[in-house]
């Protein structure tokens, strides 16, 4: 993934142009439109079923989709867009990097191109991380939300009551903290415990834990993005994090493992409660698992903060196919396609239309559908957004370090103040073009 340390050296003082025309389309003796759109590998299957009925549906458009891994999607934006070539019309927008996107000129506006009422019609979260300075500069596909589940047989073995699935009986971290330890075990004798309360899916990683932040009330940058110190590293984040320390080390009973290994440990018993995304409910459903659903957890006195964001859709600047790849972009996230999309691909909407159909349809009431009406509860009320910054980058991957380092036994306080310090150098660059 390519750092946005290329921010200045790509035309970064490009801002929104708030009077921007849609651009008119470029002529086809066919009479056909054909635009690009580069997506997610792993969406493959699902993309192309909504391509499929929106050609049907639009015979005049042709969407040539273009497909990338994502370990290389982000890098290949960044050098078509900073060349400022034409021939990308639809581009797939990790949602924090919006802002960066946005400064560099690599976006166009799409209040008058999906028309002014459409930002009402997906919740507030998902608009507001794809918005910078009041415009929509790119829309939602679909958002995230996780949830905690747990594993009955161990919860049952270890005479512990079950959580409740509704979220006004939200359990606290401190309850969290209290049932883990009655749920870990050093079942082979070896002073080690080898089975374990409690694992976070992604261990380390700030799309999740930064959520411990901010249910103490914790601002994680400053409100124009570019400083740190006192946010990063403030009291609130460092009393969350020594908590989050606490698990590793004082406690035991989180497992010092890598992301890639944690849904593993859930699935073959190592684990008995696992808060994760949604997404992980077809590998969980799949391994035969006794298991339930519990709402995600907030510390005592606090606020519930939860987790959330995920992939948007952009139209770039430089297309000469502005009102094609719009009118395909409001099929994907508010049109036809949208209900395609969840249907093909089960993420979380963020559009309200398909929320309150999660709501009213008898089917999401009987477990385990029921998660995916639990997390649109949550995204509606308690989703809180990444920061907004032009090096996000540089931000999470030095959280990130950090909070591997804590997991690891690093005093939270020296790490987060470690972190503040680097990323405040890093976005000094940006202090230029940020008004």
């Amino acid at each position: 993934m390519c750092s946005l340390a290329l921010l200045l050296a790509a035309g970064c003082s490009s801002a929104p142009d708030k009077g921007s025309q849609p651009a008119k389309q470029a002529d086809n003796s066919s009479g056909t439109t054909e635009i690009s759109y580069l997506a997610n590998s792993i969406w493959e299957k699902p993309i192309k079923k909504v391509i499929e009925e929106f050609e049907k549906e639009n015979p005049n458009i042709k969407v040539n989709l273009q497909l990338s891994p994502s370990t290389k999607l982000t890098e290949t934006i960044e050098i078509k867009l900073a060349s400022k070539a034409q021939d990308l019309d639809v581009i797939s927008v990790d949602v924090p990097l919006t802002m960066g996107y946005s400064l560099k000129g690599y976006l166009e506006p799409l209040d008058a191109l999906l028309g002014a009422d459409a930002k009402q019609k997906w919740i507030p979260s998902a608009t507001d991380a794809g918005s910078y300075q009041g415009q929509l500069m790119a829309a939602p596909m679909n958002t995230s939300s996780v949830v905690l589940f747990y594993n009955k047989e161990l919860f049952q073995k270890a005479g512990v009551s079950f959580p409740s699935d509704q979220l006004t009986y939200r359990m606290t971290w401190e309850n969290v903290l209290e049932i883990g330890r009655k749920l870990s075990k050093d079942t082979n004798g070896d002073n080690q415990n080898d089975q374990f309360g409690f694992s976070f899916d992604q261990v380390g990683k700030a799309y999740q834990l930064i959520s411990l932040g901010q249910s103490k009330n914790a601002k994680v940058l400053s409100d124009n993005g570019l400083i740190a110190k006192d946010y990063t590293n403030s009291p609130e984040m460092v009393s969350a994090f020594q908590f989050y320390s606490d698990l590793f080390n004082k406690e035991k009973i989180s497992p010092k493992i890598k992301r890639e290994e944690a849904l593993d440990y859930f699935i073959s018993g190592k684990v008995a409660m696992f808060l994760a995304s949604t997404q992980n409910m077809p590998r969980i459903k799949d391994a035969g698992m006794d298991f339930g659903i519990a709402p995600h957890p907030y510390f005592a006195g606090g606020k519930v903060a939860t987790p959330t964001g995920s992939w948007h859709v952009g139209i770039s600047k430089y297309s000469t196919k502005k009102e094609a790849a719009a009118k395909f972009i409001k099929y994907l996230t508010l049109g036809k396609g949208s209900q395609i999309w969840f249907n093909e691909n089960g993420a979380l909407p963020a559009s309200l239309e398909l929320l309150d159909q999660v709501d009213k349809d008898p089917k999401y009431k009987d477990f385990p559908n029921s998660i995916m009406k639990l997390a649109a509860g949550e995204a509606r009320e308690t989703a809180v957004v990444r920061p907004k910054t032009p090096g996000y980058l540089e931000w999470e991957n030095n959280v990130n370090k950090a909070f591997e380092d804590i997991k690891n036994g690093t005093d939270p306080k020296k790490a987060l103040d470690d972190a503040a310090t680097l990323i405040d150098s890093q976005l000094k660059k940006y202090q230029s073009v940020v008004k």
